[in-house]
């Protein structure tokens, strides 16, 4: 018997990859052609979808403005032949928080692997970065896009959003996406090399997880591997490795332990889910909406209530936000509620009556330079309007258009099971009502 062994090569890059600036205006054109072959003229996917929500990135002159503000990273893919094949934006959100955005790459060029070299390229650069956090919601039309960015290392998935974003992909359904977050940079290898020498339970207090890091960097300060960290390197290695109280609704407990296990190896939280005695500071004459934000986003069916970090629960406060945005005809509306505030619960307690669900929770997604704890994990919660349930099945379903890489599999299975269980028990108590 003959045994024959193949060897499949290793496939050629097909693409490079480069970041596009104020130099670049001149290919502004280019670009947005390269999105509407990609995503339909004027971002316009078929008869009757909604336009895809950038509309910068479908004319010339939103393409050349992106370039010369450079506020946005764009980082663009072209072939051997310097065509532009593929594209994607990079948004900061705060000095160590980005997320990645727009991804398109040209129906007719497809197979080349344009969209696995931007998500790599995108990742290698904030590699080079001190900390920087990456929340990035990965759209659920295309197993393509997710296993992209799941391969490159952004697999972490810590929440789901059902029915958020306009009729872009599906003419007769708002787009799904799952929230992943990948702590990226160079303090993050040394972080956990300090998790894994100074063990958990260091302190809640920043100074004195600081002071440890000095005493062992101390002793390792002859080692060949030894790195100095400066002094904001340092508050930020005790913000991450400090150990933090944060409150869940009781039945979310399991599924939060489940996200934050993908993070062991850094961060280390003492779940709560009743509260406890709080010091509270001077009590302060209340002012319009003191406790909470309201992102409209006006022209889309989505809104955000984006709570403040100390805020307390006021049930009449909260009410007339969500009258506000339901009025305006909003059929999705995402509350974000700092998850190391104890009143999170009572909000959470309230909102879950109003007929909202679980969406995610992100570690160390807020971001508080005023406050003594300058990262903060967030939980999110959101409500999607009847109708729209009505008319949309959830990943698993028969009539489900939504598609999720390793469903129900990975931990994408325990997040929309709890949704699942929360809209199944909503429907059963409106049944029960009537």
């Amino acid at each position: 018997m003959t045994l024959t062994a193949y060897v499949e090569e290793m496939p050629k890059a097909a693409v490079k990859v480069f970041k596009a600036g104020a130099e670049h205006v001149h290919l502004a054109p280019a670009i947005k052609d390269m999105y509407e072959k990609a995503l339909g003229p004027g971002g316009v996917k078929c008869p009757g979808a909604d336009p895809y929500p950038d509309t910068d990135l479908f004319s010339a002159e939103g393409v050349a403005q992106t370039l010369e503000q450079g506020e946005r990273v764009l980082a663009l893919a072209a072939s051997e032949e310097d065509e532009l094949v593929g594209a994607m934006v990079m948004d900061r959100l705060s000095p160590h928080h980005v997320e990645f955005n727009s991804m398109a790459v040209r129906i007719d060029k497809r197979g080349m692997r344009a969209g696995s070299a931007i998500v790599a390229f995108l990742r290698d650069l904030l590699e080079e970065t001190d900390f920087t956090l990456n929340a990035t919601e990965l759209v659920t039309h295309s197993l393509a896009s997710q296993a992209a960015h799941i391969h490159a290392g952004y697999k972490n998935i810590c929440g789901f959003s059902f029915c958020h974003y306009p009729k872009v992909f599906f003419k007769e359904h708002p787009e799904s996406v799952l929230w992943v977050v990948k702590l990226q940079g160079k303090l993050v290898p040394l972080a956990k090399s300090f998790r894994m020498q100074l063990g958990r339970n260091l302190s809640s207090d920043k100074t004195n997880v600081k002071t440890k890091i000095l005493d062992l960097q101390s002793r390792q300060s002859t080692q060949s591997s030894f790195v100095r960290l400066s002094e904001r390197e340092l508050d930020i290695a005790s913000d991450l490795l400090a150990k933090r109280t944060v409150y869940v609704p009781k039945d979310y407990l399991p599924l939060v332990q489940s996200i934050l296990f993908q993070f062991e190896d850094i961060l280390d939280r003492n779940l709560l889910t009743e509260k406890q005695i709080a010091i509270h500071g001077e009590e302060t004459q209340k002012t319009e909406r003191q406790n909470l934000n309201i992102e409209y986003k006006e022209g889309f069916g989505h809104s955000y209530i984006i709570m403040s970090s100390q805020f307390s629960f006021d049930r009449q406060e909260i009410a007339t936000a969500l009258k506000e945005l339901k009025d305006l005809g909003k059929r999705f509306i995402l509350v974000r509620l700092p998850a190391f505030n104890p009143e999170s619960l009572a909000l959470a307690e309230y909102l879950r009556e109003e007929g909202f669900v679980f969406q995610s929770y992100l570690p160390l997604y807020g971001h508080f330079p005023e406050d003594l704890t300058e990262f903060g994990d967030i939980l999110t919660l959101q409500w999607i309007k009847p109708e729209i349930l009505e008319q949309n099945a959830l990943p698993g379903e028969t009539e489900s258009v939504v598609k999720v890489y390793g469903y129900p599999q990975n931990i994408s299975g325990e997040i929309i099971n709890q949704i699942r269980v929360e809209l199944n028990k909503q429907k059963q108590q409106g049944r029960a009502e009537k």
